[in-house]
């Protein structure tokens, strides 16, 4: 029986986000010490590799819990910093990183923590609960309304009769320990009359026995389960309960609590009319005959079936929505209509022209995937000339062929191919009953969707084939989506790429450069390095990074780049400060607004057999030099001020170094991570540096293989210095 009720705290604000029927992560704090010392699977999952009993505020790094909009919360506003200082969190929503085989993502929370006053063993201890928020927007309007008006707030968990319950798995019959205020309210019983009870005591004559078992079956094997029961409270009115246990568990993994929150899903008014309607319902049935049960099996199963194409819907958005890659999407397509929708499946890729370009394909027998390939294969190569939905649709957007077997279409399949033996191949994989569905892009190239049902099979409806049309459309939005971010990227990539210099060939050098762009789609950076053969036998060693993700920021690097060549390239051999205070100056008098990191290095062969090693920065990460030996030493005797701030004069240093040494310069993507100090990065390159290889190709792949997983472009060179 499903029942619905929802409580308001203001216009547009649904508090029964709150009461979601999704697992929550449950944690039970030790307030003498701030830690956590249980929690249960969900909790584990919010912040993986955390032993217990762990610090409330190391729980909460793990977690990464933020506002919202990701935002880090200020120890005010806190909820872990309010339990810590034994302060109830009647609710407030946050959110957290969650990480899966799907990738990271933030997923809204609602916070609940109450103190446990007068559990026995636990009376110093607080229970904390973190519910999924269904939907962003709607979390957003609760969580400002609560803001707006604490009164409300304070209301609100109690308004939607959430109640949180803890008993004891280790000791017989699973005792209650501790129930909260909210419970009181609901069911009527006091905290002193309920420890050391088993719950059951809210079940009467009307709760389902089945439910009841299953509960219990789950408890028995240490699992979470939710369930709908019909209780009753102490005055002996009955309400209908939905009831979430969660295991949760103690440092040595051993289950120790069950931890419960009960909704009243039911209006108190409405309750005992309800029941005797349910009662009433149920002898009626008791006295009818055959015919009407199975009549009623029979709209059960409608009923299923509608629930199904509704679900498959919905997890069709989220599956689908989740991955930039167009392959993957398609193939996650495919295993959502396959069988939902059909025994075996195709979707045909199709270029501008509508022709097919690629074929993805899926069969729901694993035996029968290499028959499906080859059928793929032949039917490709004899498929008819043209857009494919033409030739398969006539030009429509959907069609549905439940008598794909009939003789009288024998004709009409063989137009699609010209070597009519293929159709033995698809009579032999089972083809009794077809859709076809275009999944429509923005710019005309649609896709089409084939769903085949076998001999033995209910053949397609209307109502299948509505589904498949809402379904390609969302497919094709996605998709097309997917195709465009992917064009993006390669165009993104393309152009920094084409930005990079080609490192040449100096004697007496060996070098080598990488670079790799952030995830971010079409953004594009300013980050670039440079090696310029110099007048003489000197060699120049540049890297920067201009201000800005964009391609005005890609476009002004490359300005940067000239005239720091045009800069460095002299007869006089300038010292590296000077030339970056001439670009700085060209930068001024040419009006260009461009604002940028550079380090700049000269080095020169002495006659001695070392190098003469002149460098300077304007803002940038301080130059690496690795000695013959393996040790690293940091250049960071000078510190510039950043180009394009305002003309001013730099100061540069001198290095002499051995024959054998590397020096290695690299923009910040390399060393700086979120919510770290610089000094910590540049102490993880250094080692990596020094356990890196001598030859500067490897030692590049080292060091991206290394540190290269990051949120910010990277970019960086190595030089190695021979003997002169």
């Amino acid at each position: 029986m499903a029942v619905e009720s929802a409580v308001h705290a203001g216009p547009g604000t649904d508090l029964s986000l709150v009461t979601g029927g999704a697992p929550a992560a449950v944690l039970l704090v030790d307030l003498t010490s701030r830690t956590v010392v249980h929690a249960n699977p969900v909790a584990e999952q919010l912040a993986p590799g955390v032993a217990l009993p762990v610090g409330l505020d190391r729980w909460s790094d793990a977690a990464d819990l933020r506002d919202l909009d990701g935002a880090a919360l200020s120890r005010t506003e806190h909820p872990l910093s309010r339990v810590a200082r034994s302060l109830p969190v009647a609710g407030q929503a946050v959110s957290a990183a969650r990480v899966s085989e799907l990738g990271r993502r933030r997923e809204p929370l609602w916070v609940v923590a109450l103190p446990m006053v007068g559990a026995p063993v636990l009376a110093d201890h607080a229970l904390v609960a973190f519910l999924p928020l269904s939907r962003r927007e709607a979390a957003r309007a609760a969580a400002d309304a609560a803001q707006a008006q604490a009164q409300v707030r304070d209301r609100a968990v109690l308004a939607t009769g959430m109640s949180f319950t803890v008993a004891d798995a280790r000791a017989e019959d699973l005792p209650l320990v501790w129930v909260n205020p909210a419970f009181t309210a609901m069911t009527g019983y006091p905290l002193e009359e309920v420890v050391g009870r088993n719950c059951r005591f809210l079940q009467g004559a009307g709760t389902d026995p089945a439910a009841v078992a299953a509960v219990g079956r789950a408890l028995a094997a240490g699992e979470e389960v939710t369930a709908t029961l019909l209780n009753h409270r102490e005055d002996g009115s009955a309400f209908w309960n939905q009831l979430t246990l969660s295991p949760v568990h103690g440092p040595d993994g051993e289950l120790t609590h069950y931890v419960g929150i009960q909704t009243d899903v039911t209006a108190r008014v409405a309750a005992d009319a309800e029941r005797d309607e349910a009662l009433t319902a149920e002898r009626r049935a008791r006295a009818e005959a055959e015919t009407a049960r199975a009549q009623a099996e029979a709209a059960r199963r409608d009923a299923e079936e509608s629930r199904g194409r509704l679900e498959l819907l919905a997890e069709a958005t989220s599956r689908l929505a989740v991955t930039l890659d167009v392959a993957e999407c398609r193939q996650r397509l495919l295993d959502l209509v396959v069988p939902a929708l059909a025994d075996w499946a195709l979707l045909l890729g199709t270029d501008e022209q509508g022709g097919v370009e690629q074929v993805a394909a899926r069969h729901r027998d694993p035996a029968r995937a290499q028959d499906l390939q080859h059928y793929v294969v032949r039917w490709l190569a004899a498929l008819a000339p043209g857009p494919v939905q033409r030739t398969l649709l006539g030009g429509a957007h959907a069609r549905r062929i439940s008598d794909y077997d009939a003789a009288e279409r024998r004709q009409e399949r063989e137009s699609w191919v010209g070597d009519p033996s293929i159709l033995q191949l698809s009579d032999a994989l089972g083809a009794a009953s077809v859709l076809l569905v275009t999944l429509p892009g923005r710019q005309g190239s649609d896709d089409v969707l084939a769903l085949v049902r076998g001999p033995g099979r209910p053949r397609h409806t209307e109502d299948d084939l509505h589904v498949a049309v809402d379904l390609g459309r969302r497919a094709g939005l996605i998709i097309d989506n997917a195709r465009l971010y992917g064009e993006q990227h390669r165009i993104a990539a393309t152009l920094q790429n084409s930005l990079l210099p080609q490192l040449p060939a100096i004697p007496g050098v060996r070098a080598a450069a990488r670079y790799r762009a952030s995830e971010s789609g079409a953004r594009v950076g300013g980050d670039f390095y440079e090696l310029i053969d110099l007048p003489g036998d000197a060699v120049g060693l540049a890297v920067g990074d201009v201000v800005g993700h964009d391609v005005m920021a890609a476009a002004a690097m490359g300005h940067l780049r000239g005239l720091l060549r045009a800069s460095a390239w002299d007869t006089t051999g300038p010292a590296p400060e000077a030339v970056l205070d001439r670009v700085d100056r060209l930068l001024d008098g040419l009006g260009m607004a461009t604002m940028a990191t550079l380090a700049y290095a000269r080095a020169t062969p002495a006659p001695d057999g070392t190098w003469l090693l002149e460098h300077a920065t304007a803002g940038h990460p301080p130059l690496l030099v690795r000695a013959p030996d393996g040790r690293v030493d940091t250049l960071d005797a000078v510190h510039g001020l950043m180009l394009g701030v305002q003309p001013t004069t730099r100061a540069g240093a001198r290095r002499r170094l051995e024959p054998g040494s590397t020096v290695l310069a690299y923009t910040d993507g390399l060393v700086e991570r979120r919510g770290e100090e610089l000094s910590r990065g540049l102490a993880r390159l250094a080692r990596t540096l020094a356990e890196a290889p001598e030859d500067v190709e490897a030692l590049c792949d080292h060091l991206l293989a290394r540190l290269g997983d990051t949120d910010d472009d990277v970019a960086f060179v190595a030089l190695r210095l021979g003997r002169p």
